[in-house]
């Protein structure tokens, strides 16, 4: 006669494997961003919080978490905040000037910049999408960022001020007057086409555009940009050849940069 052997229950078994290899049950746990005092926005993905005159973020963007201080931070100030990207005003004695950046490593792409480029402006909402950066003043103008601008503005229909001129990393897009700043805000649309791109980074024909006048008709600005990783900025940036359009042919999007296409976070509206 043989005796059976008695079977260890599954949950048995499996408790003793997670004892004996604790990075096993560990591995499969998502990164988190736990709450914080004076947080101005939150997500999925992540938050945006100041403390002591100084901005700060968490990101879990990419399944691994980064916490960094993005730069200084005022009382009256503007966030638009992404999983990837931020866009913020500070608050100055003739007018707010802007900052943008990576919440992945922190680097910056704005620093204190004008909110018209060669003029002081109070800043009235902001906004950031993948790898640009926009903002609504009081007095209705609207002024669109890229990070790597590789080419000359161009109009999407008929603009107040003609054609688009850049200064730097920045275009002021047109001035407003016919609608409040804060109803101008809430038309505002950026999105891009034509994109191409790998792991590493890419390009695309970034547009911002508005309604001013009738709700059916968009006018704004396309303009060709790149954008690129943290860890592979410099390598991409080599690599990449000066204005190299991407192929009409290339599929469009970017599923590995999901979360820089999530929907912002605002604070200071």
């Amino acid at each position: 006669m043989h005796l059976r052997r008695p079977v260890a229950p599954v949950a048995a078994v499996t408790a003793l494997v997670a004892a004996a290899l604790p990075g096993v049950a560990s591995a499969k746990a998502a990164p988190t961003c736990p709450a914080k005092p004076l947080t101005l926005v939150h997500n999925s993905y992540g938050r945006a919080w100041h403390t002591n005159g100084s901005l700060y973020s968490c990101t879990t963007v990419y399944g691994h978490k980064r916490v960094v201080r993005l730069g200084p931070w005022k009382a009256g100030g503007k966030l638009s905040w992404t999983a990837t990207h931020a866009t913020w005003s500070v608050p100055n004695a003739k007018g707010d000037r802007i900052y943008a950046g990576s919440t992945e490593n922190g680097r910056r792409w704005l620093v204190g910049t004008r909110a018209l480029g060669s003029a002081e402006a109070r800043v009235q909402r902001v906004f950031a999408w993948d790898a640009t950066a926009a903002w609504v003043t009081k007095g209705g103008a609207v002024v669109f960022a890229l990070e790597q601008p590789q080419d000359a503005p161009a109009a999407i229909g008929t603009l107040p001020g003609g054609t688009p001129v850049a200064l730097s990393h920045l275009v002021v897009v047109g001035t407003w007057t016919t609608l409040s700043p804060t109803d101008l805000g809430r038309t505002v649309k950026i999105d891009s086409a034509s994109e191409d791109g790998d792991e590493c980074g890419g390009a695309a024909d970034y547009r911002l555009s508005v309604t001013p006048d009738a709700p059916a008709t968009r006018i704004g600005v396309t303009w060709f940009g790149g954008w690129s990783r943290p860890s592979a900025a410099r390598a991409r940036r080599s690599r990449r050849p000066a204005r190299a359009r991407p192929s009409p042919r290339t599929p469009r999007g970017r599923p590995h940069r999901s979360g820089a296409r999530a929907p912002a976070a605002s604070a200071g509206r």
